[in-house]
């Protein structure tokens, strides 16, 4: 038998996040749909054409089905194909927050600093970066895209730099130092790269240019990987390495050429992995990857827990899904247990918190207020909650109130129909009839998604449950009623649920103020901790163990699970410096 996978704890050390860091630079489905991938309009690609020599390539693949091959835009929506390797090898960050090492890991950056009352924050870059047409990268470049951001609320990062940024400068050209519109102790996770954050343009390229327009292509970065080719007939995107790349001294790639495509049907992808086709397959179900390893030694696997449970997201400015009570009815009925045991490959178990069970968030969990708000399968509990509510059947078995409301609701998914998070949803579906709720559930495409939610015209959904990786205030703070939107806009602040709360509203101001360690900032945790659960407005189901497989016929080194040298997602930017590590397997 084989042995079972460990649901890997993260122990990042708190104190590497609150003090200056310094150092050298540089040195279900197996994953989620990428944020905006389309779901159920899989394009068959065929594994074998590959116009670049196979001994000198790293094969990837997504399951997004690519569609968007002229742009590289990532701060507006459909600006880039999310998991075409551009926002996770095609682009380097300032610091990357490997949480699976416990390691802030300098790269374009040195360190940062803060004034006393975190009223001011200085970063220092190197001083020998290049972007990879070779101008320098200096503090210039960060300063006119925190500006450029700032200055359009309809651009990513645009909110966040308006509220925090009253002035940001470059004094020489590797410092930067930004002036905060308030104590702000935390303003430096903004610049920590884990999936896809902050990143900074170069100003030669991008001065003068509509942000929310300029297509960006190629893209000048300062990667080692350039864009050399998109293939839109076989949804392909191949990065050549950069022999002129500024870091080439300290490390340097052995592959000459990184491919990601999208993934064919589950049976051809598997045949793809196990016939030593591609290096990595994305879209095989957790029984596959098993047979793969059954039936080919050189297939091996990185097993690591997601930071995102699953979970189902409310719109919050609904009637009656507008109603607390009957957003923790809906809760009451989620079985998690069988959705962990049965529903999720491989099982795993439930979620009773709205972030990860990694070591580094238990500090924000207060077991008596966890204590107040019991995440457990209940269906007399949520049938009692919707009789209170005034929700009796009506003449067809689904509940109405006496204004003819009725508990009917759609349920949307960017996973496939018949992947985890749509079975998820099913499975509600199934639980709620019993109690007179009529759910529908729908896969979309990744526009689609987006479109819906942004716009608040959803109802329910069910996907990831993201937020807290470094704080819980990473979770709370996008949430608050400033940022939420009327339906019908899109919610460009962040508050696509459209929460307005005025408890934690009050408990995030006070946060957002607080060195995070200090004991006013412990109990400002609590209470926005006993906001967010009071209001229900995501609902936990499981935590999230993805298997990543690879192929070592080709490549080896991959992170595995005795081996664990960053966190194997390839749809993060973590999965960067798996493209400096991955040596040639002869």
């Amino acid at each position: 038998m084989r042995k079972p996978f460990l649901l890997i704890n993260v122990a990042v050390v708190l104190s590497l996040l609150l003090v200056a860091c310094a150092g050298a630079g540089p040195t279900g489905p197996i994953g989620p749909a990428a944020p905006g991938a389309p779901a159920g309009d899989t394009a068959a690609v065929p594994g074998g054409e590959l116009p670049v020599p196979r001994n000198e390539t790293i094969y990837m693949e997504d399951s997004a089905t690519f569609r968007i091959f002229d742009s590289f835009n990532r701060f507006i929506p459909n600006g880039n194909d999310f998991a075409n390797g551009f926002l996770q090898i095609g682009m380097e960050y300032l610091f990357y927050a490997n949480f699976a090492t416990g390691e802030i890991q300098p790269w374009l950056a040195t360190d940062y600093s803060y004034n006393d009352d975190f009223t001011e924050m200085t970063i220092h870059l190197r001083d020998d970066v290049k972007w990879n047409d070779g101008e320098p990268f200096t503090a210039d470049d960060v300063v006119f895209t925190v500006n450029m951001v700032k200055g359009n609320a309809a651009l990513s990062f645009g909110p966040t730099m308006a509220e925090f940024v009253e002035d940001v400068t470059a004094p020489d050209a590797t410092t930067v130092v930004f002036t905060l519109t308030k104590p702000a102790p935390r303003f430096h996770y903004n610049f920590f790269a884990q999936v896809a954050d902050f990143a900074p343009v170069p100003q030669h390229i991008w001065e003068g240019e509509d942000p929310l327009t300029f297509k960006n292509d190629p893209p000048v970065t300062t990667s080692v990987w350039k864009l050399s080719q998109t293939l839109p007939d076989l949804r392909m995107f191949i990065w050549e390495r950069d022999d002129n790349y500024w870091g080439k001294d300290e490390q340097f790639p052995a592959a000459k050429y990184i491919v990601y495509r999208t993934a064919p049907p589950k049976d051809a992808d598997y045949q793809d992995l196990v016939n030593n086709v591609i290096d990595h397959a994305h879209r095989l179900e957790w029984q596959q990857v098993e047979l793969a390893m059954q039936n080919n030694a050189n297939v091996v696997v990185g097993p690591f827990q997601d930071p995102c449970p699953r979970g189902l997201w409310i719109n919050n400015a609904k009637y009656p899904l507008s109603e607390p009570q009957l957003r923790w009815a809906l809760s009451y009925l989620v079985n998690r247990d069988k959705v962990a045991n049965v529903i999720w490959q491989p099982p795993t178990v439930a979620a009773t918190h709205p972030w990860s069970e990694w070591k580094l968030l238990e500090q924000y969990l207060d077991p008596d207020v966890m204590a107040k708000y019991p995440i457990t399968y209940d269906p007399d509990k949520a049938a009692q909650i919707l009789d209170d509510l005034g929700f009796a059947p009506g003449s067809d078995g689904v509940r109405v109130d006496d204004q003819g409301n009725r508990l009917s609701f759609n349920i949307i998914t960017p996973a496939e129909v018949g992947v985890g998070e749509y079975q998820i949803a099913q499975d509600l579906a199934e639980e709620a009839a019993k109690v007179g709720i009529e759910l529908t559930v729908q896969a979309v495409t990744g526009p689609v998604f987006d479109e819906s939610t942004q716009t608040g015209n959803f109802d329910i959904t069910s996907h990831w449950l993201c937020g807290a990786f470094i704080d819980a205030i990473n979770l709370y703070q996008p949430y608050q009623s400033k940022n939420s939107a009327p339906i019908g806009e899109r919610a460009t602040a962040g508050n696509w649920i459209r929460l307005e709360n005025e408890k934690l509203d009050a408990a995030v101001a006070k946060l957002e103020t607080l060195a995070p360690d200090s004991e006013e900032a412990k109990a400002a945790y609590s209470e926005a901790l006993d906001a967010w659960m009071e209001a229900m407005p995501a609902i936990p189901v499981v935590q999230t163990l993805y298997v990543m497989p690879w192929n070592t016929t080709h490549w080896t080194n991959w992170p595995t699970e005795d081996n664990m040298y960053t966190v194997p997602f390839t749809w993060w930017a973590l999965w960067y410096p798996v493209s400096f590590q991955v040596q040639p397997a002869e």
